[in-house]
């Protein structure tokens, strides 16, 4: 493959600029970042900012079995099965606002998202567009690492510390909380980062979406380490007040999550 080559002709790393003027059949920046994804794949590349510039470098050729990103029919069949005719995202539906559904990834593989039934949903094509265009925005060497965290408490403090005192969609904290394993009550991980042993402060808010639903946005306004026996001193904390009791003390009685 010809960018694999580049890279390799160039081991202290190119941005995609020079890997597009590298290209001897051209490539317009959507096709080279396409590229970089399938090798990607196969090989470590990490990204990292260099004197104003953003450049790729080839690592190792990964060992073992490695995920194609391929939906199988009957993996594609078992997920336009779940969503029963509607969009997992938006909420529209074929019968009613005629509407076509993209099986795609929840968490994207660039990121390490697997191709298996719990990361993949069924959304409409204004959904999928929008979401390739948000996650985008964020640093894929940053979501890679930070969806490596095993604790999951730690994994959705890490993110909203990553957008401190910005609001985050409800989604985002949803894919990133679900990252490893699914977690039915993900909004209680969020809200236990709110009890005094943890420390930190969240605030919640609200929007309605162009189809008319409303979202939940949250957002981080201090920060402190996370000690590493955090689950521990959740539970023990929990123990110690009782339900009613810590809902009041948190100010939570009227929020829903």
């Amino acid at each position: 493959m010809a960018i694999l080559d580049l890279l390799r002709t160039n081991p202290a790393g190119l941005d995609i600029e020079e890997i597009k003027a590298g290209l001897t059949y051209g490539g317009t920046h959507t096709h080279v970042d396409r590229r970089l994804r399938s090798l990607r794949k196969y090989y470590d590349i990490p990204g990292k900012r260099h004197g104003g510039r953003f450049i790729y470098i080839l690592g190792e050729q990964k060992t073992g079995e490695t995920d194609s990103g391929a939906v199988s029919g009957k993996l594609r069949a078992q997920v336009l099965g779940l969503a029963k005719g509607r969009c997992q995202m938006c909420g529209k539906t074929i019968a009613e606002d005629g509407i076509k559904l993209q099986v795609d990834h929840k968490v994207p593989q660039d990121w390490g998202g697997l191709t298996v039934l719990e990361n993949l949903w069924a959304i409409c094509l204004d959904c999928n567009n929008g979401k390739q265009a948000h996650f985008a925005s964020y640093d894929q060497d940053e979501m890679t690492a930070l969806l490596k965290i095993e604790s999951v408490h730690l994994r959705i403090a890490t993110f909203l510390k990553m957008h401190i005192n910005e609001d985050v969609d409800s989604n985002m904290i949803e894919f990133v909380a679900n990252a490893k394993e699914r977690q039915e009550d993900w909004q209680k991980r969020l809200r236990d980062l709110r009890y005094p042993v943890i420390g930190l402060k969240i605030s919640t808010g609200r929007y309605q979406t162009p189809q008319g639903f409303t979202r939940s946005t949250y957002r981080l306004e201090n920060w402190r380490d996370l000690p590493h026996d955090h689950r521990q001193l959740i539970r023990a904390w929990e123990k110690k007040v009782n339900r009613p009791a810590l809902t009041a003390k948190l100010g939570l009685k009227n929020v829903q999550p």
